[in-house]
Formats: structure tokens, C-alpha cells, sequence
């Protein structure tokens, strides 16, 4: 089968369309797929990097109506020509506005589309494809209220390949250099860190130190481990400092609470694997995203939230010691998170997928 697929512009729309591109390959083996992106986008990277094809479109951010609108249909036309070449069995979009012209293409040229939403709050891309997908796939259940269309909206769950780590962790800790019997706190802004988080906890331990003599994996960034290495000093015991972590299940299953943004992936990864969380939204996502997605797991009582505006050391120096005092309240968290977790999302959106073309076939 010909799949062709369409979502980018931010990490947080490409790990999933190749997530679910993997998880194609091992149900279809005859599956091939292309891939649409543009120049500005981090696609031309990543999905290079994995060996897929990738067509380029000239499709940009929204910045007024008119223009806007001309460069939209543009696009679409684009599509429409890739379509024309590809003769694709059926299309996915991710979201993203680079998704954007693939759904009304997909109409004209009567392909099914499949669309999977990320974030709590859709955007305009998402809300659009809903009026022509056979299948909306929801990463929030409470997405589907702001879709145009929810009649075929599904709640899957984020497509995210993460599993707990088999070791314990007392194991595990010792794998990062940690004690194995130390309350651990993992603090990451993402792969590429989180500048705020990171000054903001620098200071607190600088200020305050570890709260309750806990330790901690760190994933910093490559931008700020050189300087943060320096600046760590007298913790460095206590402090496992990377500027990228392969491994995250391990620090995951090493982890009692992690400080982190609420980014979509981020938060299905935790919820799969049941961390408690303080959770800092970034605050200039689109829509406010990552704010809204926060909420959603500080209401099911799995994460605390504090707003970058409010982020000082004496308040996260006193969130942690809080929590760590309350060693019940942490349970339950845990296991509010690990109810809030779709392991299977990205294997039950492929299969949906596959059985839906299987049979058009």
C-alpha cells in the first residue's frame, strides 16, 4: 500500500507520523510512504534521516488572511499534484500547518484521509481535516468538543513507542551514577532543554539544594551542559547531567518525579510509564497548547502545574519537598498518571488504518 503522509514543522507533529509509519511497516509489508514537508520545517531532517521520501511544498505559517490564503490553496494544488503522481492508497496528517492543504486534496481527489490530533485544544488544521477524515484519532478525549466534525472523532491516545524499563530502580539509579536508594527527581525540558527550567533549578539548589537530600537525572540540553557541568559544582555527586538522553525509559523507571514542559509526546510518554509530574507549560506554544494540556492531568490529580511566570526557586524548592513529605499523595499520582497512559495507541491507529485500506482494497 501507498501511504502518504503529511504533519511537521515541530518535532511534536513529526514524531508521530513516523511513529506511525513504523508501526505500518511491521502490520503492511509491502507498505511504502511519502512523506510532505517544506524547507523551514524540521522534517527535512528528521524524516531524511529514516530513509523515507520527502516532496517539499511551499506552504507557510499563517500571517494575514489574504496572504495567507493565496499560499494555502497554492499548496493545496501542490498536493493535489503529488496525489496525481503518487496515487497514494490513503493519507495521514499529523497537524502542523504543513498538514494543512492535504485534507481538502484528499477530498477532490476522493483519497481517505486519517488525521491524529495531539494536543487537548485542535488547531486549524485539525478542526479542517475533520470535515473529510474517516477517522479523527484524539491524543485527548477532550479534543473532539473544538473539532468542526466529531462524529468520527476516536480516542486513541498519542502514538509514542515507550515501554517501562525492565530493571528496577535501585538498578537503574546505580546505571546513572546515582544512589540506589535516594528519592530521584528527573528534570528535562526536552531533547533540546528548556532554558527556564534549567536556570530555575540551577538556582533552587544553588539557593536551596536538593530538597530532602534527593538527587537527579537531568537532561539539560547540548546548548547548556558545558556550563552547567561547571556550575553543578559541590552536587555533582548527586546530580546525573546529560545534554541528550537515549535511553528514557531508564531515566524514566529511575525517576520518583519529573519536572518537565506539557508538551503532547511528553505527556503520553510519563502517563504510559506512571510518573507523578510538576508540569511548566512553555508558554508561547501555539494556542496555548501545552498549558491546556497540563490542565487536563492536574485535574485527574497526576501532576502539579506551575506557569514560567510564577517559576522561582523557593517555589520549586518547596513543590519537591512537598511531595516528597507526602509519600501517599505520590502513589496516588502515580497512579492517576499510569490510568491517563495508551500504551497500544500507536499499534490500534495503524491497525484502524490498515483494515479500513485492507478492505477498500
Amino acid at each position: 500500500m501507498r501511504y502518504l503522509i503529511a504533519g511537521g514543522g515541530t518535532g511534536g507533529h513529526i514524531i508521530p507520523a513516523l511513529n506511525i509509519a513504523e508501526e505500518l511497516s511491521r502490520i503492511d509489508v509491502d507498505a511504502h510512504f511519502k512523506f510532505i514537508g517544506t524547507r523551514r520545517g524540521l522534517e527535512i531532517d528528521i524524516v531524511s534521516k529514516r530513509g523515507y521520501e520527502l516532496e517539499l511544498i511551499d506552504i507557510k505559517p499563517w500571517k494575514g488572511i489574504k496572504r495567507s490564503l493565496k499560499n494555502f490553496w497554492h499548496s493545496v494544488g501542490q498536493v493535489r499534484r503529488i496525489i496525481r503522481e503518487y496515487r497514494p492508497h490513503c493519507a495521514i496528517g499529523t497537524g502542523g500547518y504543513v498538514s494543512a492543504p492535504l485534507a481538502p486534496a484528499c477530498a477532490l481527489h476522493k483519497v481517505p484521509i486519517f488525521w491524529q490530533e495531539q494536543n487537548t485544544y485542535p488547531g486549524l488544521a485539525s478542526k479542517l481535516a475533520s470535515l473529510f477524515a474517516k477517522q479523527v484519532f484524539l491524543g485527548f478525549d477532550e479534543s473532539r468538543q473544538y473539532l468542526w466534525r466529531r462524529k468520527r472523532a476516536f480516542y486513541s491516545g498519542n502514538p509514542v513507542f515507550i515501554e517501562p524499563a525492565i530493571e528496577g530502580k535501585e538498578q537503574l539509579r546505580t546505571k546513572f551514577g546515582l544512589n540506589p536508594d535516594r528519592f530521584t527527581i528527573f528534570i528535562t525540558g526536552g531533547s533540546q532543554g528548556a532554558s527556564a527550567l534549567n536556570g530555575t533549578f540551577l538556582k533552587t539548589i544553588q539557593q536551596y539544594g536538593l530538597p530532602r537530600n534527593s538527587q537527579a537525572i537531568w537532561q539539560c540540553g547540548k546548548e547548556e551542559y558545558p556550563v552547567l557541568m561547571k556550575a553543578i559544582g559541590q552536587f555533582e555527586e548527586k546530580i546525573s547531567l546529560h545534554p541528550f538522553i537515549e535511553d528514557m525509559s531508564s531515566a524514566y523507571g529511575a525517576s520518583d518525579l519529573i519536572i518537565c514542559r506539557a508538551g503532547a509526546l511528553t505527556l503520553a510518554e510519563i502517563a504510559v510509564v506512571g510518573i507523578p509530574a510538576i508540569l511548566v507549560p512553555f508558554p508561547y506554544a501555539a494556542m496555548d497548547h501545552q498549558r491546556k494540556n497540563a490542565r487536563t492531568f492536574v485535574q485527574s490529580e497526576a501532576a502539579v502545574m506551575i506557569d514560567q511566570s510564577e517559576l522561582t526557586p523557593s517555589l520549586l524548592f518547596a513543590t519537591i519537598s512537598d511531595l516528597i513529605d507526602e509519600p501517599n499523595r505520590l502513589h496516588r499520582m502515580a497512579n492517576a498518571m499510569k490510568s491517563l497512559g495508551k500504551p497500544n495507541a500507536t499499534e490500534v491507529i495503524a491497525r484502524k488504518i490498515y483494515d479500513y485500506i485492507s478492505k477498500r482494497s
